[in-house]
């Protein structure tokens, strides 16, 4: 039954994976526990895993130097201890995939801890990620845009080697709630910490800040974000926010595809170390465009809290800011596109001055109800990779296919 089951994952994974001229981005679908779930992710991805673990070097020259040292393993096991304690699902999750891949626990562990190692030797990660929300009435067309547009900025390898999680989680015994979501996903790491969305329809992005201070012995910033995935309303979200104490800090953007569309609410939460220190924007429906957006880089921009200085942000908000405010889609490509800027451009390719590449976009669109993902420039792009449908009340497969289909034709943005 086994040997069954991961056949037929695998046969998932083939047929999700959607090319668009060589473009391409593999979809696996799962069901099971904690622990069979990651063990699916990581025997599936293997190779994707074991290449990327190897190229790293962020790893290699960073964080295993640092776990060898009398310190470095204090920090890990503190590390460690608080997320066993807390959330031993998610540990179940990490030893699947750890034991799936055929890689060392300490390996898979030390990568969901990376920022807070890497902020303690003030080693700070690479700038990531830029998003765009928008959340309004078109007054002379009538027409709403709800979207969070979002692109994941990172080390260029996690554009070789990244991947698509469609899971089910179920646990037989009852002590942890059923999951269901999809999200891209870094090679060897738990989801959460770039962008996905759920069956109760909330979606989420996240932005990296990079707080002076970091909470020892505290629950690992990626470990939080995982734990949002689940999140199964916006109370839910502040209820996980405000229990659990994160080690740094984190811009989570949200919102829910389930809300009537004249009642939706985008909100931007910064979250500092220790959790308690955070500060919620809330971008409402406005009746103009110059009211119902809102962008948001890689430093606080709402919350005090002591932070290092990001050039890259610095340019890609100057830049976002001398470009015309978006009022609809094709203008939010025109900002997540932009190049201009040579040394620290908005959509990144590797070879600006902070090395950082945009290796997805995702773009949730809470009117149409789907979310399309470029693996490509989305100002330029021919189109989306893959669509999927976001959750909405009353809604038939056929008729989501149908509103994506007409929704990308009357944008003039090829449908695949």
């Amino acid at each position: 039954m086994r040997l069954q089951r991961i056949l037929a994952l695998l046969i998932c994974v083939c047929w999700c994976t959607c090319n668009i001229k060589g473009l391409s981005l593999p979809v696996i679908y799962t069901k099971g526990t904690h622990y069979e779930v990651g063990h699916d992710i990581g025997s599936t991805f293997k190779s994707r895993i074991g290449d990327f673990y190897g190229k790293y070097t962020v790893l290699h020259d960073v964080l295993l130097p640092y776990y060898h040292t009398a310190k470095g393993r204090d920090v890990y096991d503190g590390f460690l201890n608080v997320t066993n304690s807390t959330f031993p699902q998610l540990i179940d999750e990490l030893q699947g995939i750890a034991d799936g891949a055929g890689q060392p626990f300490y390996h898979v562990f030390l990568l969901e801890i990376r920022t807070e190692i890497q902020l303690l030797k003030r080693k700070l990660p690479e700038p990531s990620c830029t998003d765009i929300a928008l959340n309004f009435v078109d007054q002379k067309t009538s027409v709403q845009w709800t979207i969070q547009a979002h692109n994941e900025d990172a080390d260029p390898l996690i554009k070789d080697y990244g991947y698509i999680i469609d899971a089910h989680i179920i646990d037989p015994t009852g002590h942890y709630p059923e999951e269901k979501f999809t999200a891209f996903s870094y090679p060897g790491i738990l989801p959460g910490n770039a962008f996905g969305f759920n069956s109760a329809g909330m979606i989420f992005s996240i932005n990296a800040v990079f707080p002076v201070n970091v909470v020892e012995a505290a629950i690992p910033r990626y470990i939080t974000n995982r734990m949002l995935l689940g999140a199964k309303s916006v109370d839910e979200v502040f209820q996980i926010i405000n229990k659990y104490s994160s080690s740094s800090g984190f811009n989570i953007n949200f919102g829910n595809s389930m809300m009537i569309p004249g009642n939706q609410m985008l909100y931007n939460v910064e979250v500092g170390p220790g959790s308690q220190d955070y500060s919620n924007f809330t971008i409402p429906l406005a009746n103009n465009k110059d009211d119902g957006h809102f962008y948001h880089f890689n430093m606080y921009q709402h919350t005090n809290v002591s932070q290092y200085n990001d050039t890259s942000t610095q340019h890609r908000s100057a830049r976002a800011g001398n470009l015309p405010i978006p009022g609809n889609l094709k203008e939010i490509f025109n900002i997540l596109g932009d190049t201009a800027d040579s040394e620290y451009p908005i959509y990144r390719d590797g070879k600006g001055k902070d090395h950082a590449a945009t290796v997805v976009t995702g773009v949730f669109d809470l009117i149409n109800f789907n979310i399309s993902i470029y693996v490509d420039n989305p100002k330029t792009s021919q189109g989306p990779v893959i669509v999927f449908p976001l959750p909405k009340k009353a809604a038939t497969e056929e008729s989501v296919y149908t509103d994506n289909k007409l929704y990308f034709e009357t944008n003039n943005i090829p449908f695949h």
